[in-house]
């Protein structure tokens, strides 16, 4: 655990946090404002604070923004929450692939393919060097004057 908060620590994700927080709390305060009036809308700031933590997971909710106003900031938040969950996801992704790659009996993605590409490589460098010249074979060719 202290080295997942350690690498959560380095990749900012107390920043991105704040910022979820903050976009909760104006996203609500937004939807508030602008479906509070419609019928079957978000009528308290605790139901609009709701709503909005649902969407920023993914969940859902079963109300839909009818104002014009309400749909463009329910796609900023729906963007905002699509974006942050890929970062979380990234995060926790390259996390345990650095666990992984710290581990010498773990195999890395592709390391086998690597080193296999890296013994054919060497195999066909001393390949050409045992084989003459094409610019010597070339020479040896042409005519005599």
């Amino acid at each position: 655990m202290k080295a997942l908060a350690a690498s959560f620590g380095r990749r900012g994700v107390g920043y991105v946090l704040g910022l979820s927080a903050l976009v909760l709390l104006v996203g609500a305060a937004g939807m508030y404002a602008l479906e509070k009036d419609v019928p079957g809308g978000l009528h308290t700031y605790p139901e609009a604070l709701w709503w909005t933590a649902m969407l920023l997971t993914s969940m859902g909710s079963e109300y839909w923004p009818c104002t014009g106003e309400g749909r463009a900031l329910f796609l900023l938040l729906v963007l905002y929450g699509f974006a942050v969950f890929g970062y979380f996801t990234a995060t926790l992704a390259t996390f345990f692939m650095g666990r992984a790659a710290e581990n010498p009996r773990a195999e890395v993605a592709g390391a086998a393919a690597v080193a296999a590409l890296h013994e054919e490589v060497r195999q066909l460098r001393a390949e050409l060097r045992q084989r003459p010249s094409p610019i010597d074979s070339t020479a040896s060719k042409q005519p005599n004057e």
